[in-house]
């Protein structure tokens, strides 16, 4: 007979179930700290007051005292006996209370009391008055420690108010408080769903202070996010798809590479090709990375004055090699201008644009470049011999890895006029190709002015 198997764990090895930890909101925190600074606040300066105005109340409640005494003295000059003295005297402002002549505050200062007639003593911050004294051979004590004496009902009312003030400004708070932090709440929300993977999520901005400047903030993290986001898709993607013919060239001359009955003219072939293959691979990847990158970007980034005109020359010298092996007629025109922009991007434009009429441009052709200042602002034209781009292709060739002459796929990747048209809707400025009268192809790039010693 088989056992039944006890899988109920050890006491010892049971989970423990923790209660749920109650958290403080910032609603109830800030109605707190309201409370807490102004009792600590309040209860401070009514104890600096009364240590100010202590001895002045002392001294007032002596003298009230003092007057009490002496009008009973007078009555009982008059013939009045204690209780027509007592009834006259005694109003809300006094507590007459008789004591006994063995009574141990009596024999305490009854020496004081047969000098002066009386004995008054002032104890506390908010003194209180008590006297002893003799009307008509009768001992009392008077005070001012009554119930219904106005001076301690203003004082009763002035502490019920102040703490009732409290309270409601506490109350207050609490609701004005979750007006105040109700951005707090919301950034929260959005941050909660950044956290997931959402990038597109924006919390609304609402003014110029500390929590609009925050909310600004956060929306352009969000959206930078996004960019990052969208940098890093569309990089996969734009490689899985552009990067399967080099690979495949490449891994295809490799394997007859292996073959030992291989000429070295064909070893040397294949290997140039590999070569070849792979220069472009590291192109096509930083293209893809570069426009990818300004396409989630919104300014052009840090500007610096510098020589336009000095920039497009040093890159024609770059290029030397290139249109000099096709024996290509450079006829360069350049103003000296000074822009303001990035040298960096803005030296992307002329090299991908020049790059592109030396391929397209037939051994023994001509490219002009001509750089001047127009009504509107700086223009650039690059112009080459080569083939006319038929009308149906010129809105299609800034699109990305768009090849107008796939005979030519090899030479590029179809990014680099998608590049500079990026780069120059950064810049505020516009981008055209035509087909000029003439013959050949020209670009023409208008940039703006932005600073007039740039005019």
């Amino acid at each position: 007979m088989k056992k039944a198997i006890n899988n109920t764990p050890p006491a010892s090895l049971k989970p423990v179930r923790h209660p749920p930890q109650q958290k403080m909101t910032m609603q109830f925190k800030l109605a707190m700290m309201f409370f807490i600074v102004m009792f600590i606040s309040a209860s401070i300066s009514v104890s600096v007051l009364l240590l100010i105005f202590s001895p002045v109340m002392k001294e007032n409640a002596t003298t009230q005292m003092s007057s009490f005494a002496t009008s009973a003295f007078e009555l009982q000059k008059d013939g009045y006996g204690y209780e027509r003295i007592v009834s006259l005297l005694n109003n809300s402002s006094y507590d007459v209370t008789r004591l006994d002549k063995d009574d141990k505050d009596v024999q305490a200062h009854k020496k004081e009391i047969e000098e002066s007639g009386y004995y008054i003593s002032t104890e506390g911050i908010v003194p209180s008055a008590e006297m002893i004294t003799v009307i008509d051979d009768v001992y009392v004590r008077v005070n001012t420690f009554n119930s219904e004496n106005v001076f301690w009902i203003v004082n009763l009312v002035t502490i019920v108010a102040f703490m009732s003030s409290i309270m409601l400004g506490t109350i207050i708070t609490t609701f004005v408080g979750r007006t105040m932090l109700q951005p707090i709440h919301d950034l929260s929300m959005a941050t909660s769903e950044v956290a997931r993977g959402n990038f597109s999520v924006r919390v609304r901005e609402n003014g110029t202070d500390e929590y609009g400047t925050l909310q600004r903030n956060f929306n352009k993290m969000a959206q930078e996010l996004s960019g990052i986001e969208t940098l890093r898709g569309d990089f996969i993607s734009n490689v899985s798809h552009e990067f399967k013919t080099p690979l495949a060239s490449i891994q295809g001359f490799a394997k007859l590479l292996q073959n030992p009955t291989l000429s070295m003219e064909d070893r040397d072939e294949y290997t140039q090709i590999i070569i070849d293959e792979t220069s472009r691979l590291s192109k096509l990847s930083s293209n893809i990375l570069n426009l990818t990158k300004l396409e989630n970007q919104t300014t052009i980034g840090k500007k610096k004055r510098f020589r336009i005109d000095e920039q497009i020359r040093k890159i024609i010298l770059m290029l030397e090699p290139e249109w000099s092996k096709k024996d290509i007629d450079m006829d360069i025109d350049l103003e000296d201008i000074i822009y303001v922009g990035n040298e960096d991007l803005m030296g992307q434009i002329w090299q991908n644009i020049v790059n592109n009429a030396i391929k397209f441009t037939p051994q023994g052709g001509q490219i002009k470049v001509n750089l001047f200042r127009g009504e509107m602002g700086i223009v650039a034209k690059i112009w080459d011999n080569g083939p006319q781009i038929p009308a149906e292709k010129k809105d299609k060739i800034f699109e990305k890895f768009y090849q107008g002459d796939r005979s030519r796929a090899t030479e590029g990747n179809g990014l680099g006029l998608a590049l500079v048209k990026r780069i120059v809707d950064l810049a505020d400025g516009k981008i055209t190709v035509d087909n000029p009268f003439e013959g050949g192809v020209v670009f023409v790039v208008e940039l703006p002015y932005q600073i007039e010693d740039m005019m």
